[in-house]
This record gives structure tokens, C-alpha cells and sequence, in this order.
């Protein structure tokens, strides 16, 4: 036995065909649609309206990421700026920050290398030349080394003393760790215990504070040291500067 399944066509229906939308379906009334398409319509827009949510907030996290680094680079920069460690005696300590040394700590450090500068003997000049190089940069170091030797054999062969008095001085400083030191002395000359006269002058150094070293008493090193006959410097400061006074302050 056969048989047979009656379809639309055998029962006389049209095929359906697919049409065009017509030019006025965006007055399509969306309430007419089945409520499974309009919930689907809606889930797509939440996820869309998320995505944007998640990629501003992702945005403002890499910002905030950067910035957060880049202040926490920046306190690390600072806190390797240690803080220096000054020890104008054995057992006096100052703790201060670079840029912030105390001025009588400077003072203290430029009478010390004045005095160990200009009072020598035969007997002291190594010891107190010595000490006075420990302090130096090693450029100025080797140089003063070299231009002393001379004058060291002088004065052990001919017995020369000389003392140093400081009558003014004047201490400047940059804000980057230098200080310009210029002194007022008078020098008194001896040979063989005899005093052979005395001369004025004007000592020029500059300082700048260094990290700490073992071994070390003052934390400042000597970048430059210059002396000069007093007229002389006052020439050439006249001619450097021919509309102002040099004055000098302690």
C-alpha cells in the first residue's frame, strides 16, 4: 500500500515569496514584532553600551597606571639623594640634606684648609700638605702635588715659616652644591726664626660638597685654590668688573 503526504501545493496554495521592504516600514509599529527579537534587540545594546563602559574605564586605569608610575619613579629619584653625613668633630655628627648644609659647617671646613693652606714649617709642611690634598679633587690634586714639590724642598733646605692670619672672607654659594671662597689674609715670613716681612693676600677657593667617604673629616672636596698678592687681585678685579667695588664679608 502507498501513501502520500498532502502538502500546500497539492492543497492548492501559492509558494511564498521573498519580498523587498517596502519604502515605509520604519513606520513599522516595533510593538508588533515578537517579544524574543525585541529582547535580543535590547541584549545586543546592553553589551555594546558595556563595551564602551569597560573601554573607558580601561583607559582611565592606563592613565592613572602611567601616572602612578611615574610619581613613584620620581620618589625613588629623590630617594636616592641620601642625606650626607658631616662630621666637623670625632664625635659631633650632622645629618643634612644636599643643598642644605648648615653655613657654619662651610665656614668651619674653609678656616680648616686656610689655616692648613697658609701655617707651615719645615717640620708640618708635608703632613699639613698632605691632609690639604686628601681634600682636593683628584685634578687639583695631582696638580698641587706637582707645583708644591719645589716649593716643599725650599722650605726644609732654608727654613722657612710662614703664618697665616685671616682678616676677612666672603662665602658664596651657587644652590648647586659649590661655594666660592675668597679670604683676606696676611702673611708673615720667617727664615730661621726670623721675620722677613709680610705680605697681603687674597686666597680663592672653591668648595663643593661630596658624599660621604671613610676616612674622611670634612665632606667637602676642594675644586680650585688660588693665592694672590692683594694688589694684584685688586687690578685684576678692577679690570674685570671697572663699575663695582670688591667687598668682602665673613
Amino acid at each position: 500500500m502507498e501513501s502520500s503526504v498532502i502538502g500546500p501545493l497539492e492543497k492548492g496554495a501559492k509558494p511564498w515569496r521573498i519580498e523587498s521592504p517596502s519604502a515605509d516600514l520604519a513606520q513599522l509599529d516595533l510593538k508588533l514584532l515578537p517579544k524574543s527579537i525585541c529582547f535580543r534587540a535590547a541584549l545586543l545594546r546592553e553589551k555594546l553600551s558595556l563595551h564602551y563602559a569597560l573601554a573607558l574605564v580601561s583607559g582611565v586605569s592606563v592613565i592613572l597606571l602611567v601616572f602612578s608610575q611615574f610619581q613613584i619613579s620620581k620618589l625613588h629619584f629623590k630617594l636616592r639623594q641620601k642625606e650626607y653625613i658631616l662630621a666637623p668633630g670625632v664625635q659631633d655628627f650632622t645629618p643634612v640634606a644636599p643643598q642644605n648644609v648648615p653655613d657654619s659647617h662651610i665656614q668651619n671646613a674653609a678656616m680648616e684648609f686656610l689655616q692648613t693652606f697658609g701655617n707651615i714649617n719645615p717640620v708640618n709642611i708635608e703632613e699639613q700638605y698632605a691632609r690639604l690634598a686628601e681634600n682636593m679633587s683628584p685634578e687639583l690634586r695631582v696638580q698641587f702635588e706637582l707645583e708644591a714639590a719645589g716649593w716643599k724642598t725650599k722650605v726644609k733646605e732654608e727654613g722657612i715659616s710662614q703664618i697665616l692670619s685671616i682678616s676677612d672672607k666672603e662665602i658664596r654659594s651657587d644652590q648647586s652644591g659649590y661655594y666660592q671662597v675668597t679670604a683676606i689674609a696676611k702673611k708673615d715670613s720667617f727664615v730661621q726664626h726670623e721675620h722677613i716681612g709680610s705680605t697681603d693676600q687674597v686666597i680663592e677657593m672653591v668648595l663643593k660638597l661630596v658624599p660621604p667617604q671613610a676616612g674622611k673629616r670634612w665632606f667637602i672636596q676642594i675644586q680650585k685654590l688660588e693665592s694672590h698678592d692683594a694688589n694684584s687681585f685688586r687690578v685684576k678685579t678692577n679690570l674685570a668688573n671697572p663699575n663695582s667695588n670688591h667687598r668682602g664679608g665673613s
